[in-house]
């Protein structure tokens, strides 16, 4: 990842710069990753017998 690239991340998820000395490089990706999940849909959502069963 380009620092270019980064900043454009954090722009997109509306970080402010001064936040940034508290985050590391993979919780910002993680961030955004999780925000582009957000707009998916999933056919199955596992149920809590799901859950116990695994």
């Amino acid at each position: 990842m380009t620092t270019a690239l980064f900043l454009l991340r954090v722009a997109q998820l509306g970080i402010p710069i001064r936040d940034l000395e508290l985050l590391s490089i993979g919780m910002v990706s993680d961030m955004f990753t999780e925000a582009c999940n957000d707009q998916c849909s999933y056919h199955e959502i596992a149920t809590q017998e799901d859950f116990d069963a695994f």
